[in-house]
């Protein structure tokens, strides 16, 4: 009775948790180390953009708005992408969306059909592999090279481009590497779209949250290849739970014209996302405020301890992040015959110390023998966790 699309879907980081849960029930108090939500740890919505919500609600701002988003948040959208990354863009390209996973749901369903193919990458979020197939398209990864920072290996990519290819996405920061692409490799990829007549799809929700390296927006560096680019509020601005993202057409030539209709037309069909929350998020762009800068510098004086710890651990490789605020250690299982597999190790892990990561394998299938970690929670409680899963190795 149930479609081939829900069984086959899969989303590992949430699907953890349903372990975790069990393992609550059983009186064991469970680390979150598997969901990238700021907002859980000592990371707090600021004041006054909870301010700019709640006046909206009691202002009664509380009924259906433009599809599209309001006018007034699109273009302070359009004003922060101009002033950031040089982009010129207008109001009506801009789609206000229920956070980025409406966005990738929107992109992946215009897009895809038939077979057709997506390029992401590999190590890669899990929704742009599931709902690729949701949408009866067949996800490709191209190869992120560990040795090389995670960076992306431009000729797997261009040998993986076929004739029923319709995109190339891009993560940077990605999740869940932590990986930044260099400027160059940026414009390659832009560069290789443009060749084969690809959109290129941008996820930008981490272009805030990077570390000593500098952030590469595609857009700015492409003249004619069509970019959709995604972006939110859920992670610098920390409010994750009021799921409101956007994404944005840069298409100097108008040859997304109709996919751009045609989304419009899904984004009717939804209603609207969050009405007072975009009101909030007008206040969020137009007095940023210095909360973004504050995380990033506590961030990174965890990435640096984890990174260090998890170097320590025998039989534990990793690459140090560029942003976001995940690392994606490697483990080495001919070192621990226990375990066959990263899924029976994370799994053992969260039952035996209550430490809930996520398996590198659901991450695709360069994400084999890791494991995913964020490094949001504060230094004690870190400390704690890499001294269980030190122990639990040994």
């Amino acid at each position: 009775m149930v479609s081939r699309r829900l069984r086959e879907l899969e989303y590992p980081i949430r699907d953890i948790a349903v372990i975790a849960d069990e393992v609550k029930k059983q009186g064991k108090n469970v680390i979150h180390l598997n969901i990238g939500d700021p907002v859980k740890y000592d990371f707090k919505t600021p004041a006054y953009i909870c301010n700019a919500m709640a006046r909206a609600a009691l202002d009664g701002q509380n009924f259906y708005v433009d599809s599209l988003g309001i006018p007034e948040l699109r273009e302070e959208i359009c004003k922060y992408e101009r002033n950031k990354n040089s982009i010129d863009i207008a109001t009506d390209d801009i789609l206000v969306t229920s956070g980025v996973t409406e966005a990738i749901f929107f992109s992946l369903s215009a897009l895809l059909e038939n077979r057709d193919e997506l390029l992401v990458p590999g190590p890669s979020y899990p929704l742009y592999i599931s709902y690729s197939k949701f949408f009866d398209g067949v996800p490709v990864e191209y190869r992120l090279d560990e040795e090389n920072g995670w960076e992306p290996d431009i000729d797997d990519l261009r040998s993986k481009i076929s004739d029923k290819t319709k995109a190339i996405l891009m993560g940077t920061p990605n999740n869940p590497t932590g990986g930044l692409f260099s400027n160059k490799q940026v414009k390659e990829i832009i560069d290789l779209a443009g060749e084969h007549d690809l959109v290129v799809i941008s996820d930008e929700i981490y272009d805030q949250i990077v570390f000593e390296k500098q952030y590469s927006c595609p857009a700015s560096y492409s003249k004619d290849v069509p970019i959709i680019g995604m972006n939110g509020f859920s992670k610098a601005h920390l409010a994750t739970g009021w799921r409101l993202g956007y994404l944005y057409y840069y298409d100097p030539e108008n040859k997304i014209e109709d996919l751009k209709e045609n989304i419009a037309k899904m984004a009717r069909a939804r209603l609207c996302a969050n009405s007072i929350a975009q009101y909030a998020a007008i206040e969020a762009l137009r007095n940023p405020g210095p909360h973004t800068d504050e995380m990033v510098v506590k961030l990174r004086q965890r990435r640096d301890y984890s990174y260090k710890r998890l170097r320590q651990i025998e039989g534990v490789s990793v690459i140090n992040a560029d942003g976001a605020f995940y690392l994606f250690p490697k483990i080495d299982f001919k070192e621990f015959p226990k375990w066959n597999n990263d899924k029976e190790f994370v799994v053992d892990l969260l039952r035996t110390t209550g430490i809930c990561t996520v398996y590198g394998s659901g991450f695709g299938n360069y994400g084999k023998d890791h494991i995913r970690i964020t490094f949001l929670p504060d230094l004690d409680t870190l400390e704690m966790v890499y001294n269980e899963i030190e122990e639990f190795l040994k």
